[in-house]
């Protein structure tokens, strides 16, 4: 494990494997290293075919800091101190609701020379703002896994029986622990979605971009990955046979090497 700086003085936590051009990985809501094994596999993948994989708990989660208050801007700086840690230059590979910081790198030419957005859920219009409130008052009082359940049925739309199932595995407690950081992420998507320029935001974002979705995703999502293709103006869509929300490794790895090449 390695650490940076970040601009604020927030420590950012990461692994770094391999050597050779640098693919950045940015997590979605809730992911960290001690919880997210598949992402430690691509990355070691990665590593065996000559990239240098970078796996770093975001602020807030795992090993990493959380200097208040938090602004997406910040994060994007986090991740600009990892890609000049690797040389000042990276493809940036999101999962999720870190497309918001990795389009925002992108946008800010901090050294991100290729995206990989995987299942970004950016749609437009789509108004968080009542699920914010909810989870702030929550968090507000301490009820985290209160918050973590309100996340998975309300706001991600999975059943009841299902989240209490998940909430006797092993890593349910890991997603509890990084509960404060759901609004920082719910945020940031809420203010993407409700900008009236909502499509050409990223017109700045020239960069060689892939969006995937898995075919056995949430309502919505391959919608979303479809709209912000067609929003970047060098973007191409790829579907992954089989795949949900989060993409085995097996899977994902080489179609992701395929675009590094």
């Amino acid at each position: 494990m390695s650490t940076v700086i970040s601009r604020d003085g927030t420590v950012i936590d990461y692994d770094r494997y391999g050597d050779g051009p640098a693919v950045v990985f940015v997590g979605g809501a809730t992911q960290h290293r001690a919880i997210d094994q598949e992402t430690r596999q691509i990355g070691r993948r990665l590593a065996a075919e000559g990239f240098t994989a970078v796996d770093y708990d975001r602020r807030g989660r795992g090993r990493s800091g959380d200097t208040q208050p938090w602004a997406l801007e910040r994060e994007v700086e986090d991740l600009a101190a990892l890609i000049k840690a690797v040389g000042g230059t990276a493809t940036v590979y999101s999962s999720s609701s870190g497309a918001t910081v990795a389009l925002g790198a992108a946008d800010a030419d901090v050294g991100v020379t290729a995206l990989a957005l995987y299942e970004p859920p950016l749609m437009a219009e789509v108004d968080n703002s009542e699920h914010l409130t909810v989870l702030r008052s929550l968090l507000a009082e301490g009820r985290n896994d209160e918050a973590m359940r309100y996340n998975m049925t309300s706001v991600i739309g999975i059943p009841a029986e299902v989240v209490e199932g998940m909430a006797q595995s092993p890593g349910w407690a890991g997603m509890v622990s990084v509960a404060p950081t759901l609004v920082y992420d719910i945020a940031a998507v809420h203010d993407i979605n409700v900008d009236p320029d909502w499509a050409g935001r990223w017109s700045s974002v020239t960069v060689p971009t892939v969006v995937y979705s898995g075919d056995q995703t949430f309502p919505g999502l391959p919608e979303a990955a479809d709209a912000v293709a067609m929003a970047l103006p060098n973007a191409a869509r790829r579907v992954l046979p089989g795949q949900g929300h989060g993409p085995a490794p097996e899977a994902i790895t080489p179609v992701l090497l395929e675009f590094l090449r």
